[in-house]
């Protein structure tokens, strides 16, 4: 990789995107036992954690608007100025405030990647997108993988309270990290953007284009869709069950670092889906997914259960960039752009069930069942990519 090519911009927003992302991953993956301490019911802590994606379904399409309109600049700056109001509401352990707190997650969530995705991909040329693209992630890798094990140490230590204030301090300073390295620039009236939002009819034009081509988006939807159910059951259903079983914060951390890890490494994936075919290769990382779910739901043992959730996260991982590629070889590349947004539609319903299916099961029967229907949606997956297979 030539760094000299790559646009100064991808290189800023991963340093950015480290300040931002390095103090909330010292606490995030913990954030389901730390609301079990002040909200007596697994249901309910469900339906918090799936709020980061349920805002997004919402307003991913309005925001993504509202970039052509201002500018990635300005919409990045809000949703890391929006990204320090979590750390401080979870700061005060108010039941009220811990859900607002996350809420205003998936607000940031919505401002930070529609305006960074748009920023960090326009200033690379064609020929480096690819190498860019992994700079501009660079970033937040780095802080999923460091951050738990960072945080495990530190809850262990001093509680949760020392990682909110990390949280809050280092996104602040990646606002001024920002502001000084990228600057600031505003291309129409904000009132007047935000009118014109107001006024067009965003989602009734753009799902009459995806009527249109129904026949060939609901596959890789119905893929998406499935796959980011699994991929969001883990951020409730892992943390209580190491919980569970006892685990303590340091060797929780150090599970959720390890199990990041898979996550930089996805595009290998990808290589393999364009070699061997989109459709085998996501049929075999389903098949060899569900029985590692199955085997979660019996195993008590804090190692054997790091050990197969980096399995599964290895292999759960690996379906992004093939669903992502058949979304890419089915969508018209003329209506691409707009399509995106609804193929963000599919996979943030999709985390909104996944927590909340796995708090609903877990509140109702055991955590321990949660798994098994969660093996029950890979198997899903694996039937719908046979069928892919077959047609």
């Amino acid at each position: 990789m030539d760094l000299d090519k790559i646009p100064d911009i991808a290189k800023y927003l991963s340093v950015v995107f480290l300040f931002a992302w390095i103090g909330r991953s010292t606490v995030w993956n913990f954030l389901p036992v730390f609301f079990k301490q002040h909200v007596n019911s697994v249901f309910l802590i469900g339906l918090m954690t799936s709020l980061p994606s349920l805002v997004p379904i919402f307003f991913d399409i309005p925001v993504g608007n509202l970039v052509q309109k201002v500018g990635e600049k300005f919409v990045i700056l809000l949703g890391l100025t929006t990204a320090v109001l979590p750390g401080i509401m979870y700061f005060t352990a108010v039941p009220l405030l811990l859900v607002a707190g996350k809420a205003f997650e998936g607000l940031a969530k919505v401002f930070i990647w529609n305006g960074g995705w748009s920023l960090s991909m326009k200033s690379a040329d064609e020929e480096v997108e690819g190498e860019s693209l992994s700079i501009f992630l660079l970033g937040v890798n780095l802080a999923v993988v460091i951050g738990p094990m960072m945080g495990g140490f530190l809850i262990e230590s001093y509680g949760f309270q020392v990682p909110f204030l990390l949280w809050i301090f280092a996104s602040t300073l990646s606002i001024f990290v920002f502001y000084s390295y990228i600057g600031l620039e505003i291309k129409q009236s904000i009132s007047e953007s935000v009118e014109d939002l107001l006024h067009r009819q965003t989602y009734a034009d753009e799902w009459h284009d995806v009527k249109e081509n129904w026949g060939e988006l609901w596959f890789p939807f119905t893929l998406v869709f499935l796959y980011s159910i699994i991929f969001s059951f883990y951020w409730l259903a892992i943390p209580l069950l190491l919980d569970q079983v006892g685990t303590g914060y340091i060797m929780m951390g150090i599970i959720f670092g390890v199990a990041a890890i898979p996550k930089v490494f996805q595009f290998l994936f990808g290589e393999l889906a364009d070699r061997f075919g989109r459709m085998k290769v996501l049929s075999g990382l389903a098949l060899l997914l569900t029985p590692v779910l199955v085997s979660m739901s019996f195993f008590t043992e804090a190692l054997a259960l790091g050990i197969l959730f980096f399995v599964a996260r290895t292999f759960s991982s690996g379906m992004s960039p093939v669903i992502q590629t058949e979304f890419d070889a089915r969508c018209p590349d003329e209506l691409e752009g707009e399509l995106t947004g609804f193929f963000e539609f599919f996979k943030h319903s999709g985390q909104t069930i996944g927590p909340t299916l796995a708090g609903t099961i877990a509140s109702i029967w055991t955590l321990q069942l949660s798994f098994l229907t969660a093996a029950g949606v890979a198997l899903g997956i694996l039937c719908f990519s046979l069928y892919g297979l077959r047609n």
